[in-house]
């Protein structure tokens, strides 16, 4: 099987070369493993640094948003004809040594989808401000509602897909795409799993791109739930 490990960056410099370096090569049941690069518009030298690491970097004219970065990892992974797509965050917030443990059950042919879940195991909740906290929860109980299902964690960068659901994902916002994932897939009875995994809270360098403005990123992420939910229940709406 063939993984790719897409990593989505902006201004990573300080991050990047200690992730792709920890991203380890070898996985039970992997043959081939190809780390990709998606830079987003970067005015630091993320690009440069990745090469240099050996990663393929493909670059956006200008900064498009986490939601079309990922948009791209998809496309390059049709393209490359991968069997798995990972996406981790190239802040280091996530230990790459935990792939392992994330495509495991799609290795296994247990589920399609794996999500690393911040909040599932209570013991192993990150600490991180108490609005960024309350937010998270908020879009995972707003999830739960809309599919009927109980999802503990919507929001977090850190998943794996398998080579189906990469071609069955219909995704639209740009700004981001993860609580717009839980949507397609739900509705399109994918097979997702949660797993907990500990994650770091806060990055150790700069802060957050997307999440930066609590407000803004809510408002944003609403305004692509309601698109995604019209399109898949739209008599829920229009009918009431």
């Amino acid at each position: 099987m063939h993984l790719i490990v897409a990593l989505p960056a902006l201004n990573e410099s300080p991050t990047i070369a200690d992730v792709i370096g920890r991203i380890p090569r070898d996985y039970a049941g992997i043959t081939k493993t190809t780390i990709i690069v998606i830079d987003d518009g970067s005015t630091d030298n993320t690009a440069a640094i990745a090469r240099s690491c050996g990663a393929i970097v493909i670059s956006h004219p200008h900064n498009k948003g986490v939601g079309a970065a990922f948009h791209t990892a998809v496309r390059e992974s049709i393209c490359l004809n991968a069997d798995l797509l990972v996406n981790i965050d190239a802040d280091g917030q996530f230990n790459p040594s935990d792939i392992d443990t994330l495509i495991k059950p799609i290795v296994d042919g247990e589920a399609d989808f794996v999500t690393a879940s911040r909040f599932k195991d209570s013991s192993i909740k990150p600490e991180m401000p108490w609005v960024k906290y309350m937010g998270n929860k908020f879009m995972s109980c707003l999830i739960s509602k809309l599919t009927k299902r109980n999802f503990y964690d919507v929001s977090c960068g850190f998943r794996a897909y398998s080579k189906e659901t990469l071609y069955r994902i219909n995704l639209f916002g740009k700004f981001t795409y993860t609580q717009e994932t839980f949507l397609d897939l739900v509705f399109k009875d994918v097979r997702i799993l949660e797993i907990p995994i500990p994650v770091l809270g806060v990055r150790k360098y700069g802060k957050s791109r997307v999440a930066s403005n609590l407000f803004r990123y809510g408002m944003n992420s609403l305004r692509i739930i309601l698109h995604t939910f019209i399109d898949y229940k739209p008599l829920s709406i229009f009918g009431f």
